[in-house]
């Protein structure tokens, strides 16, 4: 008979931003601690807005990071989705922007951003307690939701 936690599928994470070295720094940071167990989970990529709309329906990831600045759709117009996206799907994700530009932080959060990481300080422990207590809060949130369905 196969464990609980065998059958539940690892988190699934979107990286949405321009800047291939910074989805390619933050793919190497996922793959370091997966290898040491500190945060598992599938790591998909998309490089504009209109690509990480396609990936969040497609996928339903548990965590976005998103960048503002990109081709197409901007990171806003991304969180707009997301929002009337995961309110129409009741379903719980944890939407973080990823941006240089820290000017933005309050509109960020005034628009429903649930955090908002700074990529000038990126390091690899920081984002990995980070990333990893948006998951358990995602986990967490479903989970009541799940039960308040029973």
């Amino acid at each position: 008979m196969a464990d609980k936690n065998e059958m539940k599928k690892n988190p699934t994470v979107l990286i949405a931003d321009d800047n291939k070295q910074t989805v390619e720094l933050l793919k190497k940071f996922f793959n370091k601690a997966k290898d040491r167990g500190d945060v598992i989970c599938e790591v998909i990529e998309a490089f504009n807005g209109d690509e990480a709309i396609q990936m969040l329906d497609i996928a339903q990831p548990e965590l976005i990071l998103c960048d503002i600045g990109m081709p197409g759709k901007d990171g806003f117009e991304v969180l707009n989705h997301f929002n009337t996206f995961s309110k129409k799907q009741n379903l719980y994700c944890f939407f973080s922007f990823l941006s240089a530009a820290e000017d933005e932080k309050i509109r960020a959060f005034k628009e429903g951003a649930m955090g908002f990481m700074n990529k000038k300080d990126i390091n690899y422990f920081v984002i990995t307690l980070q990333i990893r207590a948006w998951l358990r809060l995602v986990e967490l949130e479903r989970k009541e939701a799940a039960e308040e369905m029973v």
